[in-house]
């Protein structure tokens, strides 16, 4: 009962939040299926768990500086929800390793606390939101609190969303219903897949649903998976954007995919307005020579704090700047440009392009450097796919 839960321990953490996402992970094993669970996530917002990990989508496109607090209870604690703006609930697993971690894209920056291994109901919840998408500073004050218990019997309870005033709440994006296939071989076996209201909505074949899916993944890719390119967030929807210029890509020698890591790094910041920029043009030609980038960019942090206050001064936490709300139908669109992220402060996701393009390993820099001058294109991204054909003479 809430009445008895005890706090046992509480940690306060800061993490880099952007995308408008974070990840906290129990377990090794949900490294990598970000991507997948993506899709889930906004077709049930705001958060979605396998059990590994769990994906939390933020009202606010980035927060470099997010207070957080991770508390552990001995059962479910008395509920607050009055006081935050956003909540969701999901179970998750924490490994032998006795510890729980958080990450939020382009990932690495892995933030770790002490959590006991055992299997939890995970209570997340945040407040101090401004806008849904760019919140007109990187540091815009919203904070986040994460309370755990052990799972027992307890049961998932709604999510809580934030109405934003003049705006609402964004719109669920529905994962595209399988492709019906006739059945046959009536001496397969069958199953029955329920609907959401619990009743029975179709009988298929194991046979069926297996080349349901896998048409689906097809559709998803724009052809056959690409295992090279799983790995990566972007990689599908590059792929399925432009499935030759993709192709290419994974065929390039580690030369080539270092050049194309540098060309697309290029192309986002003199979109974005950031190449021409005093204290940018350096750590261009720093990237390009192999030399070790240059102050502000000795890291992300710092780099983007730079690009804040060159953007809007020092101090623009505590100023109200003006921002344009926009509404957007989120219907799944046979022709939709999944790199359009429509009302976005595009320097901001552009500055990612350069330390994309520095990873270590070739392909990791070509694909993330790709897929960040994609955002930063956005509408336009057709453009960017016909340069980078002429450029690496990959012209039909």
């Amino acid at each position: 009962m809430a009445d008895n839960a005890v706090k046992l321990s509480e940690q306060s953490l800061v993490l880099f939040m952007d995308y408008g996402q974070f990840y906290l992970y129990g377990d090794d094993d949900g490294f990598g299926r970000e991507t997948d669970l993506l899709e889930l996530a906004m077709a049930s917002r705001p958060a979605y768990s396998d059990g590994t990990v769990v994906i939390v989508l933020s009202p606010h496109q980035n927060n470099f500086n997010m207070h957080t607090t991770v508390e552990v209870w001995s059962s479910r604690p008395t509920s607050d929800r009055e006081k935050w703006q956003q909540v969701s609930e999901s179970f998750l697993t924490v490994g032998p390793q006795g510890s729980i971690s958080f990450d939020s894209p382009p990932g690495g920056e892995f933030i770790v606390c002490d959590v006991p291994e055992g299997s939890y109901l995970v209570e997340i919840a945040g407040r101090g939101f401004v806008n849904y998408g760019w919140p007109g500073s990187t540091e815009p004050g919203d904070v986040w609190r994460v309370r755990m218990w052990p799972a027992g019997g307890d049961e998932v309870r709604p999510s809580l969303q934030w109405d934003m005033p003049g705006y609402g709440v964004p719109v669920d994006e529905p994962i595209p219903e399988p492709i019906p296939r006739p059945q046959r071989d009536i001496e397969s076996k069958w199953i029955t897949i329920y609907g959401e209201n619990g009743e029975p909505s179709r009988v298929v074949q194991i046979s069926d649903l297996r080349a349901e899916a896998a048409e689906r993944e097809r559709q998803e890719w724009g052809g056959d998976p690409m295992p090279e390119l799983e790995r990566f967030q972007s990689g599908k929807d590059l792929a399925r954007m432009d499935r030759p210029l993709v192709e290419a890509v994974v065929r390039m020698n580690v030369a080539t995919l270092r050049r194309l890591a540098f060309w697309a790094a290029v192309q986002a910041y003199e979109h974005a307005g950031l190449a021409d920029r005093d204290w940018v043009r350096p750590a261009l030609n720093a990237m390009h020579v192999g030399q070790q980038l240059p102050e502000p960019f000795g890291n992300r942090t710092a780099a983007f704090e730079h690009l804040h206050e060159e953007e809007f001064g020092a101090g623009t936490e505590n100023v109200e700047l003006e921002v344009k709300i926009e509404i957007v139908d989120h219907s799944p669109q046979p022709e939709s440009n999944p790199f359009d992220h429509g009302n976005i402060h595009v320097p901001s996701y552009a500055l990612n392009a350069i330390f994309d393009a520095i990873e270590s390993d070739p392909l990791t820099a070509a694909v993330n450097a790709l897929g960040t001058a994609a955002v930063t294109f956005g509408k336009d991204i057709r453009m960017l796919f016909a340069r980078a054909r002429v450029e690496f003479d990959l012209e039909d």
